[in-house]
């Protein structure tokens, strides 16, 4: 056999090889349904599950089509029996090795509270151990998992985008995997925060591709906050605003924003953080804590004055700075206090500084609701920017 024939022979080997593969790939997804994002309600004593799953011919290289995936809801018992039931329906495998975020309703975390679904999302070998889990204010997840968003194909996706994009605020505060909520929860030292994300403008039309054929889109979705939780079930929700304080004072290194009042005068100034940090301290005659923050800054916008060569302004607004930050810390606490959580930490300073004492304190109920956290808030200024004119 010559080498011209040689050639051809391996040609052709390699061409029917990538047929087969293509065919046997084609094959396998025709038989399952690649998960991207799995909603947990509640109504009448029964889960109701949603999957949304990928659209393939969507999500290949250079597709134009918007439609990035679709929805499938069905009610059940248990979760496993509504999959089952969705699995009936699409008569496909669904796969939920690719889920990219769980969607829980506001409604199962407030009347069943978290134990029923963390148990099957950590004991389903096929649910990623990473997977980020968040909570939908007001609206059914059947409803968020349905809409188009203009940035990603599926709003699964956009959640991790908007969750990765949120840490230079809130560092891993974030991560909320199912694995993680159970530690907090076996620990008993610490009230968990799950994000939570909120559905704006016209819902119905949000779930058409006309909202992502138009400069502005009639629904969309943000990243709010932190939802708070006492023990398993839903407190309270935190701003955005609160949530920044609360991270600030669980030591988050942040980049963001902060701005103040003058101090004589209607406008405000602001500072973009460059570096933040705190401490969180237990004491025990009597028990209470002690919360330090240092915050350093460029000072970007000011409208309070321009002459910043004056060592007496730039205290000023310093001290203007520092008063902004604390009083916004103590809302935090005092709101907290008034739940009866303690997404602060406070147990778990005072079960790892003082563990005698926290022997003594663990079986008395809500102990925390009136103790004192004294806080102190340093800022420094790095550079000075702009100056209103």
């Amino acid at each position: 056999m010559n080498l011209s024939k040689l050639r051809l022979i391996t040609i052709l080997f390699i061409l029917l090889g990538s047929i087969i593969v293509g065919y046997i790939k084609n094959s396998q997804l025709n038989e399952v349904e690649l998960v991207s994002g799995l909603g947990i309600d509640q109504l009448d004593d029964q889960y109701v599950v949603t999957l949304q799953v990928f659209n393939p011919s969507a999500n290949q290289k250079n597709s134009v089509d918007p439609t990035g995936g679709f929805t499938y809801t069905q009610k059940g018992k248990t979760i496993p029996e509504a999959i089952e039931k969705i699995k009936k329906e699409t008569l496909k495998e669904p796969i939920l090795d690719t889920l990219q975020v769980v969607t829980l309703s506001e409604r199962l975390v407030k009347e069943e509270g978290l134990n029923e679904t963390l148990d099957f999302l950590v004991r389903n070998p096929r649910v990623p151990a990473s997977i980020n889990t968040i909570i939908v204010k007001n609206d059914r997840p059947e409803l968020f998992l349905t809409l188009f968003t203009p940035q990603e194909k599926l709003t699964a996706l956009y959640t991790n985008t908007m969750l990765k994009n949120s840490k230079e605020v809130w560092g891993n505060l974030v991560n909320s995997s199912s694995e993680r909520i159970l530690s907090y929860l076996t620990d008993h030292t610490s009230d968990i925060i799950i994000p939570y994300v909120e559905i704006h403008g016209d819902i119905d039309k949000g779930m058409t591709k006309g909202n992502i054929e138009e400069f502005s889109p009639a629904a969309h979705i943000s990243l709010e906050g932190f939802a708070t939780f006492k023990g398993e079930k839903f407190s309270s929700y935190l701003t955005n605003e609160e949530s920044n304080s609360l991270a600030l004072m669980k030591g988050i290194d942040q980049v963001v924003n902060i701005s103040a009042p003058c101090p004589d005068s209607d406008d405000e100034f602001t500072m973009n953080t460059i570096s933040t940090s705190s401490s969180l301290k237990a004491e025990t005659q009597p028990v209470s804590f002690r919360v330090k923050v240092k915050v350093k800054g460029n000072l970007e916008q000011i409208g309070c004055g321009k002459d910043l060569t004056k060592l007496s302004l730039k205290n000023t607004l310093k001290s203007q700075l520092e008063k902004k930050i604390k009083a916004d810390i103590e809302a935090v606490i005092k709101k907290a206090q008034e739940d009866g959580t303690d997404v602060l930490g406070l147990k778990d300073a005072l079960y790892r500084q003082e563990p005698n004492i926290w022997a003594k304190k663990r079986n008395e109920k809500d102990f925390l609701s009136n103790v004192n956290v004294d806080t102190s808030v340093n800022v420094e200024f790095i550079r000075f920017g702009h100056i209103k004119q």
